[in-house]
């Protein structure tokens, strides 16, 4: 095998990685943002019902797994997702209570915080921490993509000298 076949693997496979990334971010922008409280909706109103609901890839593999919350207020029914880092155990008992949900309009209708007259559920401070975290996690994927790719120019241009 040649020495310019590895370069040219790298290089392939950082614009990939980096088309990759250009393709999430452009798809749901708000995936990677943690808005400020005052920019969340608020619904309130009784909580009808609660599901599970799991988002399958090609090949029938588990792509996605969330809980739904359908709340009954003023302007109709709303349905809101509860995500990570909570459970669908946060819904349980909740059908036919009076519930306040605050959710992102912009990124699935993601529930931030969610409480009852009684109890706060889901804190919006956790559910930022989390999301910061994650937000985080993940901002180093354009930084990845032009690391290979510069690996593979700078093997393609060694490759070059050496002969």
């Amino acid at each position: 095998m040649s020495l310019k076949i590895i370069p040219l693997v790298l290089i392939i496979g950082g614009l990939a990685w980096l088309g990759a990334e250009y393709a999430e971010n452009r798809n749901r922008p708000s995936r990677l943002k943690v808005p400020a409280e005052t920019e969340l909706s608020t619904v309130s109103g009784k909580a009808m019902g609660a599901r599970v609901v799991e988002r399958k890839a090609k090949k029938n593999v588990l792509a996605g797994r969330f809980a739904e919350l359908d709340i009954k207020g003023a302007e109709g029914v709303v349905t809101v997702r509860v995500g990570e880092p909570h459970s669908e155990r946060v819904l349980t008992g909740l059908s036919g209570e009076t519930v306040t949900a605050k959710f992102d309009p912009k990124d699935e209708k993601a529930v931030f915080s969610l409480s009852t007259p009684d109890r706060q559920l889901i804190n919006y401070r956790d559910t930022a921490a989390y999301k910061q975290k994650l937000a985080e996690s993940n901002s180093g994927g354009y930084t990845a993509g032009w690391i290979v790719v510069s690996l593979g120019f700078a093997g393609l241009w060694i490759s070059r000298k050496l002969q």
